[in-house]
């Protein structure tokens, strides 16, 4: 199987890493600072699923080299979710006519934008709920609250293929399972997303420390009631079906398996990029708009993840 990863950074990073590693032909289009330490130096994978070097990874800066080492089987898009407009055409240059795409995204808008130049029976959405560091050269996976699951938004997508993928990055190392429930196990990503990343960095503490305060868990309740509202409003089912059970399994069980990760959120901000809220907070404050519901606490986080990004000189990449 030939695959390239599309946004080569940490998620794209580990799932390009183990596939490697498997005997599969990978790619990394990425960042310089990054994917050029790897082609003089191979990929060094470190934490929670052992000690890897991986040195027969191909890499590249630009789109043209990276489809001269297609056809592609796969295209795994790991961008962060504002750029996923701005990779379209960089799609038109690397697909074949066979090549399926994956999403392996935070945020919401992912699938909508994407399919606007990739053919729905083309475009399969994975969820990612480890988290990862990086420096050039090196990824460190740091925590893991469930497997990687893979699966189809809706008929037009072979099922087959979501479950053959799922296989595949399991087979590697990458923790994977199939899902015929896709969108719901999104949305489950964007709540938890929603309830931490933004708290994480405003605070700039782990995960863990934001049920040490007597104030952050009742911030963290509030957001996930009002994601419900939005969610409940557009019809969209999510498991657990209540926000009260939903902030019972994050409080219990979600936050103690990451309770030592740094969100990458804080960790753009720290390097003076945008973060994603937009695809988040901000998804959810359009979308309750939209239907009528108020979302009053994701506006705010919103707003004060904007200006702590005007504080730290954070850029648009």
């Amino acid at each position: 199987m030939r695959v390239l990863i599309l946004g080569a950074g940490a998620i794209g990073s580990v799932l390009g890493g183990f596939l490697a590693k498997a005997g599969y032909d990978v790619t990394l289009l990425g960042r310089a600072w990054h994917v050029d330490v790897i082609k003089r130096e191979g990929l060094r994978i470190t934490g929670l699923w052992g000690t890897h070097h991986i040195r027969t990874l191909s890499t590249a800066t630009d789109p043209e080299t990276a489809a001269a080492r297609g056809p592609f089987e796969w295209v795994l898009v790991c961008v962060k979710a504002h750029q996923t407009a701005g990779i379209l055409p960089v799609l038109s240059t690397v697909l074949g006519p066979s090549t399926l795409v994956c999403a392996l995204q935070n945020g919401l808008g992912n699938y909508e934008t994407l399919i606007q130049a990739v053919s729905p029976a083309r475009v399969a959405l994975g969820r990612v709920i480890f988290g990862v560091e990086i420096e050039p050269g090196h990824v460190h996976v740091t925590v893991c609250a469930d497997d990687v699951l893979i699966g189809a938004p809706d008929a037009r997508f072979p099922s087959a293929d979501a479950v053959a993928l799922a296989q595949q990055l399991n087979a590697s190392g990458v923790p994977a399972r199939p899902t015929t429930s896709i969108m719901t196990a999104v949305w489950a990503k964007v709540l938890y997303n929603c309830a931490l990343n933004g708290l994480s960095t405003l605070l700039e503490v782990p995960y863990g420390d934001l049920l040490k305060h007597p104030v952050t868990p009742s911030i963290i309740r509030a957001i996930i009631e009002e994601a419900y509202h939005v969610a409940n409003a557009q019809r969209i089912a999510l498991e657990p079906s209540t926000a009260a059970a939903y902030t019972e399994l994050l409080f219990t069980t979600l936050i103690p398996a990451t309770a030592s990760h740094y969100s990458s959120m804080l960790q753009d901000v720290r390097r003076g990029k945008a973060t994603e809220i937009e695809a988040l907070n901000g998804a959810l404050v359009r979308r309750g708009a939209h239907a009528g519901v108020a979302t009053p606490m994701n506006a705010l986080l919103t707003r004060l993840v904007h200006a702590k990004e005007h504080w730290m000189g954070c850029g648009s990449s």
